[in-house]
């Protein structure tokens, strides 16, 4: 585990995985015990496809192309749809009826100091919060960054990766959200996401990512069927 400013437990050596607070830096000696192999094994290590380098030991997926770098394979892991076989994990969260297709989508991102229940001095709470219609079928969410393109930037929050997260809507209309393997992870609702498995969407759902960032999921409008 590395140590944050904030004298958290991190897992990850670049960002706290607890409040994202930027680590210093750490040297060999100063490393926790087991975490040099991993350490010294992403190093230098950059993706062989875009040459984007990698920011944290754990990390599964690139951020700008989606190369697996535990297997070797190029572009965004496939987004396979949330199960209901095993009670308790994200895979059982339950489907909710889908919405008629002519329910159009948005997000309201936000910045919640208290997001995991601990108020974070650091948060820049006099940011204002943002609206994003989704017009696309799928819409990235990501930190703001250059050469990266997210339909939901995320501004001011180390603990996003530049692709976090994707919002994909259904040819039925219905929205589902996916973790695309970011260093820090996704929650819908308090529950962790499975990186790569979609999750069904309600209008009202509340998405935690990074180290304060809230996006409120909301139905845009619905148009009345002929």
């Amino acid at each position: 585990m590395y140590k944050c400013p904030q004298n958290h437990d991190s897992e990850t050596a670049d960002f706290c995985s607890v409040c994202g607070a930027e680590l210093a830096v750490a040297s060999v000696a100063d490393a926790p015990a087991g975490a040099l192999s991993d350490a010294g094994e992403s190093v230098g290590r950059h993706c062989p496809d875009c040459g984007t380098p990698s920011e944290s030991p754990k990390q599964v997926f690139c951020e700008v192309c989606g190369h697996n770098f535990q297997t070797g394979s190029s572009g965004v892991p496939p987004i396979r749809a949330a199960s209901t076989t095993a009670v308790g994990q994200v895979d059982s969260l339950p489907v909710a009826a889908a919405p008629a297709a002519s329910v159009r989508w948005g997000v309201t991102v936000r910045v919640d100091p208290s997001l995991y229940g601990v108020s974070n001095p650091e948060a820049p709470v006099g940011q204002p919060p943002q609206v994003f219609s989704l017009f696309e079928a799928e819409s990235v969410i990501g930190r703001h960054a250059p050469g990266v393109r997210a339909q939901v930037p995320v501004h001011n929050d180390p603990g996003v990766s530049r692709r976090h997260a994707a919002l994909v809507r259904g040819p039925d209309g219905g929205l589902s959200v996916s973790d695309l393997g970011s260093a820090n992870g996704t929650q819908l609702n308090g529950v962790d996401l499975v990186p790569g498995v979609a999750v069904p969407l309600q209008d009202g759902d509340s998405i935690a990512l990074g180290a304060w960032t809230k996006i409120v999921v909301h139905a845009v409008k619905t148009i009345a069927s002929a």
